[in-house]
C-alpha cells in the first residue's frame, strides 16, 4: 500500500497552511523567547552569556526556555490537527494521526537513540573542521565562530552548577522538553503533513533544513541538518513519534554531558581540538558510521503496514 496514495484519501493541512503556520512559529518563537527571558531576568543585564546570572536566575530563565517551547510549539500542534482529526484536542483520532502512543515503539526509539549516539563522532567532527576552515572566510567566518562561542557560553551557563537539583532541571529543559516539543512540531505535524502535501522524500529533505534554520546558527546549521534529515527518515520509517524523540533527546543529551564536562561544540575562535591530527579519532568515526549505516539498513519499518500506511483512522475523512 502506497503511504501518499492512500493517505491522501483522508483530511489533512493544505501546503499553504502548514507553510504560515511554519512562517509564524518562526517569527513568534524569538520574540516569545525574548520575552520570557526579560521576564526571567527581571529586566537586568546579566552580560554576554548571563556569565552574572545566579542559580534562582539560572532555573528561571531553564523554566521560560521549558514554557516557550510548549506554548509556541506543542500545545498548537495539538490544536492545529485536532482542527481536522475530528478527535478533539488529546483525542485518539489527532494521536494517532500524530504517531503518538503506538504500539511496539520500544524498539524504533532505542535504535534511534543509539544511531544518535553512533553519529556523534562525525558531527563533532564536522564542527571542529568549520572551526579550522570558517576563520579563512574572512570577517564572516570569523563572526560566525564568535557567535557560536558566545552560544557555548549561554548554553553552560544554563547547564547549571553541580547540584542535583540544577542536573534533573537541565536535563528536563536542555534534553526532554526540546526532544518531545520540536518533534511534535517539526516532525508530528510539519513533516506529516508535508508528506501528504508534497511526497515523504520531499517532506524530509525540506523540514531537516528548515529545522536547522529555527535554531538561528548558522555554525550548527550542516550537523543540524543532518541530523534533521536523520529524525525525519526515522520518523517516516516507523510512523511513531516516540523514535525521533528518542533520537533528538540522545543528542541533546550528548551536548549536555559536553557542556558539563568543559568540552565546547567546536566553536571555540582561538584554536581547534587536536582530536583532527589523532589518528585513533578517525578511526572511531569510521568504526561509528559503519555501524550507523548497518543500524539504519536493519531500522523496522512501520510494525503494522495497514495502520501505518493510513495516518487518519477510518471515519475521519
Amino acid at each position: 500500500m502506497n503511504f501518499t496514495e492512500d493517505s491522501k484519501q483522508h483530511r489533512h493541512p493544505a501546503f499553504l497552511d502548514i507553510a504560515l503556520v511554519l512562517l509564524s512559529v518562526l517569527a513568534v518563537y524569538p520574540i516569545a523567547g525574548s520575552l520570557l527571558t526579560l521576564l526571567a531576568t527581571g529586566g537586568v543585564s546579566l552580560g554576554e552569556g548571563f556569565r552574572g546570572a545566579t542559580a534562582p536566575v539560572v532555573s528561571k530563565l531553564l523554566l521560560a526556555q521549558a514554557f516557550g517551547q510548549v506554548a509556541v510549539l506543542a500545545l498548537p500542534v495539538f490544536w492545529l490537527v485536532s482542527r481536522f482529526s475530528g478527535g478533539g484536542l488529546f483525542g485518539r483520532a489527532t494521536l494517532d494521526w500524530l504517531g503518538i502512543g503506538k504500539r511496539d515503539g520500544l524498539r524504533p526509539a532505542l535504535m534511534a537513540g543509539a544511531g544518535m549516539l553512533l553519529l556523534q563522532p562525525a558531527l563533532y567532527t564536522i564542527l571542529e573542521l568549520q572551526s579550522l576552515l570558517l576563520p579563512w572566510f574572512g570577517s564572516a567566518g570569523k563572526k560566525i565562530v564568535q557567535d557560536q562561542a558566545a552560544l557555548d557560553l549561554l548554553l553552560r551557563t544554563l547547564a547549571g552548577g553541580a547540584s542535583m537539583e540544577g542536573l534533573l532541571l537541565s536535563i528536563l529543559v536542555l534534553v526532554l522538553t526540546p526532544a518531545f516539543c520540536e518533534e511534535l512540531f517539526f516532525r508530528g505535524y510539519i513533516q506529516k503533513g508535508l508528506a501528504l502535501s508534497l511526497s515523504p522524500k520531499r517532506a524530509v529533505l525540506l523540514t531537516g533544513a528548515v529545522f536547522a534554520l529555527f535554531h538561528m546558527a548558522w555554525f550548527n546549521f550542516v550537523p543540524l541538518t543532518l541530523l534533521g534529515w536523520y529524525i525525519g527518515y526515522i520518523y517516516l520509517k516507523s510512523d511513531n513519534l516516540l523514535a525521533p524523540a528518542a533520537a533528538h533527546g540522545a543528542n541533546n543529551l550528548a551536548a549536555l554531558v559536553l557542556l558539563k564536562t568543559g568540552v565546547d561544540s567546536g566553536g571555540a575562535a582561538d584554536a581547534v581540538s587536536g582530536v583532527l591530527v589523532w589518528w585513533p579519532w578517525w578511526v572511531l568515526v569510521a568504526v561509528s558510521l559503519s555501524l550507523f549505516f548497518l543500524l539504519i539498513r536493519h531500522f523496522p519499518v512501520k510494525p503494522a503496514l495497514q495502520d501505518a500506511d493510513n495516518p487518519m483512522p477510518g471515519g475521519h475523512r
